[in-house]
């Protein structure tokens, strides 16, 4: 990225995340709605494979009776190499993600999944044939029909063949979803689990609360629950006496960290607060970017990450917007500094420092003057920077930080995983997965004092 681009790219950053910008195009869009006397309507894209798919159509029914919209369905087949950097990984990581989900909301999900292709393409055609209705309780159906999926019932998924309306064919149906690809990237989208309203996109449990706050500011009903699993500032163990078992565990937690990962600012300072609380030992362990490590991020990815990390940003009163991407010569920079970072003591300090630098004042991190200050705010001396930087032993830290977090079963950060001595007691990922450090915490205290 040249000089000019690093010039720009914060005012531009600053524009594509203004919430004025982003009110103005919402009361257009409800202007719009209104003089054509539209319902409030709500699209769900969905693979019949994504187990996050499964989960946000069980949550829906109590969603929907709480707002006046209307909810149209849209079916995926497979996934796309440009977005879905490590497919299988990810299919795997999901399942478990899904289950440990499904536990927290109370929500159905197998222990040992199998879907069949048979019954795979059998539920496809079913959810085909009634996107193809739009029927008000066709999401009803999808959700017996994604059950009889996920529970290996072929015998529930015939007998919906006959309330269901007729299926397409396995060419005609190959067809349509892939036509509704095309409509989703042109809509400025690519995944499953996906809720569209008027503009704006919601993954999956974990952004239904953001879509809930809109409806309601538009009057469209009230919020009765909340679906989010984040607990930040409420932690499930507060009480002195409960909490010293849990601290004397000595267990530890790996923070797979990225300097060019919003989502990894936004965790920061909270796996920090968690690691305290809990007594955790903290190792931050800095990874490159995916570009950097030859897996794609397209521009339509990086669009939807900008926006909704600055989404989860105002949720949590942390200061973002105004960017100066370090990709590159940046990112070495920060890795450079942080490995001397660490051997002083003050590598997570210098993360904050830099990561805050980066996402809220759209520093440019290939400046040594930048660099400097950063540093110095960490605890570093002034003359330790420019040494720091001739320094490449960071590059065998990264590689080794890379192939423990492949090993726990991630690819993307932030990553988390927590130990009891060599055992591993949770790897999860997304910085709104803080809750399953301390559900996994909390069991492992429960077996301890029970063992």
């Amino acid at each position: 990225m040249g000089s000019l681009q690093r010039l720009i790219q914060p005012r531009l950053s600053t524009l594509l995340t203004s919430p004025r910008l982003r009110d103005m195009r919402r009361q257009g869009l409800e202007a719009w709605r209104r003089l054509g006397r539209y319902p409030h309507q709500v699209t769900l894209w969905l693979r019949a494979d994504d187990p996050y798919a499964y989960l946000l159509l069980q949550a829906l029914p109590g969603f929907l009776s709480q707002f006046d919209v209307e909810l149209r369905l849209r079916l995926l087949q497979g996934s796309e190499p440009d977005t879905t950097p490590d497919p299988e990984r990810l299919a795997r990581y999901a399942e478990r993600d899904a289950a440990r989900l499904a536990r927290w909301h109370g929500l159905e999900f197998p222990a040992q999944p199998r879907l069949r292709p048979e019954l795979l393409a059998r539920a496809e055609a079913l959810i085909g044939a009634l996107e193809k209705e739009e029927a008000d309780d066709s999401h009803e159906t999808a959700l017996a029909v994604l059950r009889a999926l996920w529970c290996d019932d072929a015998d529930t998924l015939a007998a919906l063949g006959d309330v269901c309306p007729p299926a397409p064919d396995a060419d005609t149906l190959a067809q349509h979803c892939a036509g509704n690809r095309v409509s989703q990237r042109e809509l400025r989208h690519y995944d499953s689990a996906m809720l569209h309203y008027a503009g704006e996109w919601y993954w999956g449990l974990d952004r239904l609360d953001h879509l809930a706050e809109r409806l309601q500011q538009l009057g469209a009903g009230n919020i009765c629950q909340r679906w989010s699993a984040d607990i930040d500032g409420h932690y499930l163990v507060n009480e002195p006496e409960q909490l010293a078992p849990m601290r004397s565990l000595g267990a530890s937690l790996d923070f797979f960290f990225s300097f060019r990962s919003p989502y990894s600012w936004l965790a920061l300072q909270r796996v920090r607060d968690l690691a305290e609380h809990y007594g955790l030992t903290l190792n931050l362990r800095p990874v490159l970017p995916m570009v950097m490590r030859g897996l794609p991020v397209p521009d339509i990815k990086r669009l939807y990450i900008l926006q909704d990390a600055k989404r989860e940003a105002d949720r949590l009163g942390i200061a973002f917007g105004r960017i100066c991407d370090p990709v590159g010569t940046g990112v070495e920079n920060c890795m450079a500094v942080c490995a001397l970072a660490r051997q002083r003591g003050c590598d997570l300090d210098f993360a904050a420092e830099a990561a805050h630098a980066i996402w809220s004042e759209g520093a440019d991190m290939t400046r040594l003057a930048t660099l400097q200050r950063i540093a110095m705010a960490a605890g570093l001396r002034p003359g330790e920077t420019r040494d720091a930087l001739d320094d490449t032993g960071w590059r065998q830290d990264a590689e080794h930080n890379r192939q423990a977090l492949l090993a726990a079963g991630l690819w993307g950060v932030p990553g988390l995983v927590l130990r009891l001595d060599d055992r591993l007691l949770c790897a999860t990922w997304g910085q709104d997965r803080l809750w399953a450090i301390e559900d996994a915490l909390l069991e492992a205290a429960s077996e301890s004092l029970h063992a």
